[in-house]
């Protein structure tokens, strides 16, 4: 009897931890998977995550991993978002150019390649715990993980294409009486293209989070009476535009348009997003940045500096609170050598 009460009380527990992370600790209209729908990155962020007919450095494995070809050297880079409320949000990747060499109609030719490696990593920790009484019962975290595998070709001179592989991982550790971990996992997938229109004018398409969900299993916490649930993501459109305007010297003009649906692309669509960014040279190694981010008002700065002989870039974006429960602050470090 005692045994069934524990097993009655993890189950609330479990039920209410997985409401409030998903609705809750980080909103996106509480859909599984929400801590992909944030964006990395200071500049694209600073830009109101308009970045997807842009898609440079490293972070193009997120936003259009058709970007990753043009690399130019290896570059690694590191970001880090103050939040309240003990959570965490954090994203390192690495890129790097490849030059693979193949047959062509006069002899050997380069093609325009490029690979990265990111992690994405959200958590929340100090969670009140409490059982179906409403007492507390422990303290609790939750963690989720994305690991990504981009690649990148430049075939024709007028396209480009991208594929990021991502596994995803949810956890709760530590959870009941004999301190179980519960823990989903999936495996998704993020396709995209630029098209270099003319001179100046490029655009980009994403389809994002294909076939991404979490896979819950408890039957390791509660035998016999566990059970299998699968939490589909939604699944994501963007179109992008960045434009250099031939009017004023430095000027960048970016714009994404945004489709999120419930399950299946272009089926029970269930919010649409815009996002407009700007970018200003104000001299070759320092940029000022502004941007709209679906309701919210962005701006940031980015400088560039020799370091050890390498190039290092810093950037820094605040992104206004708008209709979301707080403002935000990104900082990026990033490195190419």
């Amino acid at each position: 009897m005692i045994n069934k009460l524990n097993k009655t009380g993890l189950k609330f527990l479990i039920i209410t931890l997985l409401v409030c992370v998903n609705s809750t600790a980080f909103s996106q209209a509480g859909r599984a998977g929400a801590f992909l729908r944030l964006g990395v990155g200071a500049r694209a962020k600073a830009m109101g995550s308009a970045f997807t007919g842009l898609a440079q450095g490293v972070e193009s494995s997120y936003y259009n991993p058709a970007g990753l070809p043009f690399l130019e050297n290896k570059q690694l880079q590191l970001s880090y978002r103050a939040l309240s409320l003990d959570r965490q949000f954090n994203y390192i990747g690495f890129g790097l150019p490849i030059r693979p060499k193949v047959a062509g109609g006069s002899g050997e030719k380069t093609l325009n390649g490029g690979f990265a490696l990111s992690w994405i990593h959200a958590g929340i920790s100090d969670i009140d715990g409490r059982n179906s009484d409403g007492q507390h019962s422990q303290t609790l975290s939750n963690s989720e993980n994305a690991f990504n595998f981009a690649f990148g070709l430049h075939p024709t001179q007028k396209l480009a294409i991208g594929l990021t592989v991502k596994v995803v991982l949810n956890r709760f550790p530590d959870l009941g009486i004999e301190d179980k971990t519960v823990s989903a996992n999936g495996v998704g997938f993020d396709f995209g293209l630029l098209y270099f229109a003319a001179e100046g004018v490029t655009f980009g398409v994403t389809f994002k989070d294909i076939n991404a969900k979490y896979r819950w299993n408890s039957q390791d916490i509660f035998d016999e009476d566990g059970s299998e649930t699968i939490d589909e993501f939604p699944k994501i459109g963007r179109y992008g535009a960045a434009i250099d305007v031939p009017q004023i010297d430095n000027l960048l003009v970016l714009f994404d348009y945004e489709q999120i649906y419930k399950e299946s692309l272009f089926k029970d669509r269930v919010d649409d997003r815009f996002h407009f960014g700007v970018q200003y040279g104000v001299r070759e190694n320092i940029k000022l940045l502004g941007g709209f981010d679906d309701g919210s008002v962005t701006a940031g700065a980015g400088y560039q500096f020799p370091i050890f002989g390498k190039s290092g870039q810093l950037y820094y974006a605040y992104v206004a609170s708008g209709d979301k429960p707080e403002e935000e602050h990104v900082f990026t470090w990033a490195i190419e050598f």
